[in-house]
């Protein structure tokens, strides 16, 4: 398992940088925030256009989950039970990414 530094790996890897500060984001807890809204957006259409290993059912529901967030109508657990969930799919995208490069 090596590293190249070519085109592909190198965007792949900011790909995964970005999840990780979409994660800092959600730990900060600013969830009016459009970053991961954001981060879907490019993360969808950057795996479609490469065909990346990373499912589109697994960004669709982090998506998914990114937009149910952003409403203010539900109690602190569900946030946090959601938010909890939204941490894990960031986590499966970061592992699946960085798979790809490193493979």
């Amino acid at each position: 398992m090596t590293f190249t530094a070519n085109t592909y790996s190198v965007t792949s890897v900011l790909v995964a940088a970005f999840a990780l500060f979409v994660i800092y984001v959600r730990l900060k807890n600013w969830l009016q925030s459009s970053i991961p809204v954001l981060f879907y957006i490019v993360a969808i259409a950057y795996m479609r256009s490469i065909e990346g290993s990373v499912p589109f059912w697994l960004l669709a529901t982090g998506c998914g989950l990114t937009l149910l967030l952003r409403f203010e109508f539900m109690g602190e657990r569900f946030v946090a039970f959601v938010k909890l969930l939204e941490i894990g799919v960031l986590g499966g995208i970061i592992y699946l990414t960085v798979k790809m490069v490193m493979a």
